[in-house]
């Protein structure tokens, strides 16, 4: 049995875990508000990484099902690359913990399962207050806070997976989850435009979570969001809210077991999953814009980049930002 521990204000949740007893390997979740399992209706439950927990505990194929094992899931909404890696902050929890567990002397005690999201938070700024991107986001000024942005989301997200793995040790799973597309499939101007700007994102995730210092698995959320984000995802709700719900949870779980070589269905539905799938206006283009300011931004960078292919210059913009 899960024994949840809340901390914070309000509804939203800040900490989720679990007590460790002895011999009992460690699933350590990080990330943003995914990982703490905003929009879920039961954020502990029928939230991600408490759906891939349980599958990992109760799965034919998962290699912890004999195992009493433990979760500590430190996801934190709002959390940035910049913001996760803070003194006292989540990843120096995490490394803590990790460290901990190997020093103890306890056999089976180790972690286990890493997964972490993170990133998509990195360019709201881009979208707020006095942002170039606002006016226009194909704008030079906006390009170039852009191309800064993503560098550092790049930067930041490789030091963070090294030092996971470092901390961790070559024998961890660490999965890694990509971005999804909240309106792909509306047919609004942030459908296409959207899925291509946050296959962007996760191909700059991809290329970091690859690196022969890390070796991290990518979860593909997009594709199973593909075509279908107004029914995975809160967006019709006001204020405007891209997180998942139960079903977008539960399609992210998918995602993460099969990265851990698991069988889709070892993760369990949650009852009567589902969402509204009506889009409101005018919050629509609001929605479009706060899918971590990826969905304008980078867009913009794409047709920038395919603008310069048309000049001559194809092998500069394919080498990626």
């Amino acid at each position: 049995m899960l024994s949840v521990a809340w901390a914070g204000s309000g509804q939203t949740p800040a900490r989720l875990g679990a007590a460790a007893g002895p011999g009992s390997p460690l699933y350590l979740a990080l990330g943003d508000s995914l990982a703490a399992g905003v929009g879920a209706s039961e954020p502990a439950q029928t939230g991600y990484v408490g759906l891939v927990f349980e599958a990992l505990r109760t799965d034919p194929a998962s290699p912890y099902r004999e195992a009493e094992l433990t979760l500590l899931n430190l996801g934190d909404p709002g959390e940035t690359t910049t913001s996760i890696q803070a003194s006292g902050g989540q990843l120096e929890e995490a490394l803590a913990e990790i460290e901990r567990r190997k020093d103890g002397g306890t056999a089976g005690n180790e972690t286990a399962v890493i997964t972490i999201d993170i990133g998509a938070n990195d360019f709201l700024p881009l979208v707020q207050g006095q942002s170039p991107c606002l006016p226009n986001p194909l704008a030079p000024a906006c390009q170039k806070a852009a191309m800064s942005a993503l560098t550092t989301f790049r930067t930041n997200f490789t030091d963070i997976m090294r030092r996971l793995r470092a901390a961790a040790g070559p024998e961890v799973e660490i999965v890694a989850l990509g971005l999804y597309n909240p309106l792909s499939g509306s047919g609004g101007p942030f459908g296409a435009v959207g899925d291509a700007a946050v296959e962007l994102f996760n191909s700059t995730a991809a290329a970091a979570a690859a690196d022969s210092e890390i070796q991290a698995r990518m979860a593909d959320v997009f594709t199973l969001f593909d075509g279908r984000g107004t029914e995975l995802s809160h967006i019709a709700e006001l204020p405007p809210d891209v997180h998942p719900n139960d079903s977008g949870h539960y399609l992210i779980a998918q995602a993460v077991v099969m990265a851990l070589g698991l069988p889709a269905d070892a993760v369990a539905a949650p009852p009567d999953a589902g969402g509204d799938g009506d889009v409101d206006t005018p919050w629509v283009l609001y929605i479009g814009l706060v899918v971590g300011g990826v969905v304008v931004v980078a867009g913009g960078l794409v047709v920038l980049a395919r603008r310069r292919a048309t000049r001559g210059q194809t092998s500069k913009c394919r080498g990626g930002l």
